[in-house]
């Protein structure tokens, strides 16, 4: 059935062309280049072919495809209102290289994901929609999807408290987004599909989705919530937007490899993906974000921020989120977990051990702030460290934070030190909060008693 649908694709595609010595052959153009066309023939085999050794018709033929697919993806440039796309194919595009021409910035690099995330001046336009957020998503090089957030509850700017009259502006501004961007994609492409996307208790959402070649864009909106758009690959797309499920054994691996020990005892968990939450109180579903990620699981803020029932200005409920994400983590073979009690030494290093982070809940208060940074920096000169472990412990005992409880947070644990009896934790406010040192004291001392974790 499958072969049968591939010749039909095949036919239905094809052309006809002929080198100088008027030989024939029929096949599927599948992209061309300056000197030479990739070409795939009746039996499906695919192979390469200089341009110079077709006939003159034939490299005519070729060049009005070039033409026509060139005003093709420039059209659609200029409906989206930036140049995302030189071809027709998005996904063998260097991920930094379409950064580069799009000026968002990098965010976050590991071995095999990154990240490139702007947040965009009030007068930036995308489908002539002013977007909050935009970020491109890169796996193994390659662009992965993006992700554009327009008028949305977190990121509106409000009174404290909040007017009835601000808050009906973001309403109608979420209402009005969503009409351009579907009107503009309709004009262009047709009437969309609606389509069940996303998976778990408050993740999954009602979408409307237009396929261009192999790309999908997913339109979603929910009343005084938000209106974002996806561009992914049509295939996973069908699959709403999960991705390839990992055995326990390939991730455990991937967690043991990610393991850094350091001379000075350091052991330190990398390529966990940085998120930059910006100035919304989104820290606990931007956590949450870089969590599953890191687990190779999709996952996006804003979705989880939605889940959470984000408050105006940008707070979420640690308990709805934690619901919708233990949903949407079953549906990928993996679990939360929360363990309640004192912060020990001995309780982050078992799951550090096994390449797990852990999401802390805490405090964040300008003292604890100002005491953290000062100890990271030093720490980054330190050339003896017995002496830094006598200088740390006697330290941590002659200082006492106050559990300041209109700075609740949420960060990550990510590393610990014996030795100097310190934990490394990661705070989702871009690259320089990526690591910081806190003694084992001043964990307990502004925690709010619980961590969890997401287990194999």
């Amino acid at each position: 059935m499958f072969i049968g649908l591939l010749a039909l694709t095949l036919c239905l595609h094809a052309v006809e062309i002929s080198n100088r010595a008027g030989t024939l052959i029929e096949v599927e153009i599948l992209e061309i280049e300056d000197t030479r066309i990739h070409i795939q023939m009746t039996n499906g085999q695919a192979t390469w072919l200089d341009r110079a050794r077709l006939s003159d018709e034939s490299q005519k033929t070729i060049k009005d495809k070039e033409t026509r697919e060139q005003n093709e993806h420039e059209a659609l440039n200029a409906i989206l209102g930036i140049g995302l796309f030189t071809d027709l194919n998005l996904w063998d595009d260097p991920s930094v290289a379409v950064a580069k021409r799009l000026s968002w910035p990098r965010e976050s690099k590991t071995d095999s994901q990154s990240s490139f995330r702007y947040y965009p001046s009030a007068n930036y336009r995308i489908l002539k929609a002013r977007p909050y957020s935009a970020v491109l998503y890169g796996n193994s090089g390659k662009v992965e999807h993006v992700s554009i957030v327009f008028a949305n509850k977190g990121d509106f700017k409000f009174s404290n408290p909040p007017s009835a009259g601000e808050i009906s502006d973001m309403q109608r501004a979420i209402e009005r987004d969503f009409e351009q961007i579907r009107n503009l994609l309709s004009e262009q492409f047709g009437e969309p599909d609606r389509q069940q996307f996303g998976a778990g208790r408050g993740i999954k959402q009602l979408i409307e989705r237009w396929d261009w070649k192999s790309h999908a864009f997913i339109l979603a909106s929910k009343d005084g919530e938000y209106t974002g758009m996806k561009i992914m690959h049509s295939l996973i797309a069908d699959n709403k937007g999960l991705g390839e499920k990992i055995s326990d054994a390939a991730l455990r691996k991937l967690a043991i490899d990610n393991i850094i020990k350091k001379a000075n005892g350091d052991v330190i968990i990398g390529n966990i993906p940085m998120v930059d939450q910006g100035p919304k109180g989104y820290c606990v579903p931007a956590t949450f974000e870089r969590y599953l990620r890191y687990m190779q699981i999709p996952a996006d803020m804003y979705i989880l921020a939605m889940a959470g029932q984000t408050q105006v200005g940008g707070g979420t409920s640690l308990a709805n989120i934690i619901d919708a994400v233990d949903g949407y983590v079953g549906s990928q073979n993996r679990s939360m977990k929360e363990i309640g009690g004192e912060i020990k030494l001995r309780t982050v290093k078992k799951y550090v051990d096994e390449g797990l982070p852990i999401i802390w809940t805490m405090f964040s208060s300008r003292k604890y702030n100002s005491f953290v940074n000062k100890r990271t920096t030093e720490r980054l000169s330190v050339n003896d460290w017995e002496v830094w472990k006598d200088r740390s412990k006697n330290e941590a005992r002659d200082i006492h934070l106050l559990k300041d409880f209109m700075s609740a947070h949420a960060c990550m644990i990510i590393g610990y030190n014996n030795k100097t009896e310190e934990i490394a934790v990661s705070d989702s406010w871009g690259p320089s909060y990526a690591v910081r040192w806190v003694p084992v004291d001043q964990i307990e001392q502004v925690s709010q008693g619980s961590i969890y974790l997401i287990d194999f």
